[in-house]
């Protein structure tokens, strides 16, 4: 089999399990995937970002990112306001309760790495990670 094919469908597998690893992990903190990935991006944009460009980040459809985003302003992890600028745009304001989910999710993905990535090691790790973010530095390039 090409090397490429099998790479493939070794990342999509992976994918798989991490998905729902993932899932597993978060549901002990009442979140899903989404949820916890949209909290971690805040966290990382220095606690606010607009809703458009969180939907971008998560690389998934703004319907999906809105209805994770409305779960978590119900449930008191964000806020949401109008842009001052933009009345049609929202600006995502991580709150002390999703500041503290988001330290959370973080331990927790430490657990789920191990979790994954029990018979490998720091080296192997390393590796893998170099060809992968060529690989998606690539796939970027090539949409631009």
């Amino acid at each position: 089999m090409d090397g490429f094919i099998e790479l493939l469908d070794a990342i999509g597998a992976l994918a798989r399990r991490r998905y729902q690893t993932a899932e597993r992990f978060f549901s002990e903190l009442g979140l899903n995937h989404t949820e916890a990935r949209l909290l971690t991006l805040l966290q990382q944009k220095g606690g606010a970002a607009a809703q458009d460009a969180l939907s971008e980040m998560l690389y998934v459809d703004r319907t999906n990112a809105g209805r994770a985003l409305r779960r978590l302003e119900q449930d008191g992890y964000i806020s949401k306001r109008r842009g001052e600028d933009d009345k049609r745009a929202n600006l995502v304001r991580i709150t002390a309760k999703g500041r503290d989910a988001a330290a959370a999710v973080s331990r927790l993905k430490k657990r789920i790495a191990r979790s994954l990535f029990s018979g490998i090691n720091e080296d192997e790790a390393r590796a893998a990670t170099l060809v992968l973010t060529k690989a998606a530095a690539e796939e970027k390039n090539n949409r631009s």
